[in-house]
């Protein structure tokens, strides 16, 4: 007979199961951004990999998305929108939780576009603590198609 055992995960004095994970996520992040270098191009950087400075695993079978929050400001006499996309990733090497957030700085003139990447004039990404108390910095720009 088989058993089957449910994996915890100690996070700080609390326990997460792996069913909080939501893989599904990863489709929602772009595997990687760019940091511009001035006049020598631009670096591609990974990110599927922790961002906690005491951390640093390049391992992304070991991070795992837990949530994902989506906040929104209009800017500029309604000309402009600034959305925010925080997710929440776990990673398994450190213990501990961060998020990666996607600045968007969206175009609202382009209100006839048929989608929403249409309208996205710059987007950045920052890395922070679990709680965003702790600012991790940028780490570059999404590249749009």
């Amino acid at each position: 007979m088989l058993k089957f055992y449910k994996i915890y995960i100690e996070i700080k004095g609390k326990t997460m199961s792996k069913s909080n994970y939501n893989e599904e996520l990863w489709e929602e992040i772009p595997r990687f951004a760019y940091m511009a270098l001035g006049r020598r191009g631009r670096e591609q950087i990974s990110l599927r990999e922790c961002f906690i400075p005491s951390c640093n695993s390049v391992d992304e079978d070991k991070l795992h998305p837990i949530n994902k929050e989506k906040e929104s400001k209009i800017v500029a006499n309604g000309d402009a929108e600034l959305q925010k996309l925080k997710f929440l990733i776990h990673c398994d090497v450190c213990k501990q939780n961060f998020k990666l957030i996607f600045e968007r700085h969206l175009n609202n003139k382009l209100k006839n576009s048929e989608s929403e990447e249409k309208k996205i004039v710059l987007e950045r990404v920052f890395a922070t603590n679990a709680d965003e108390k702790e600012n991790f910095g940028e780490i570059g720009f999404i590249q749009q198609n």
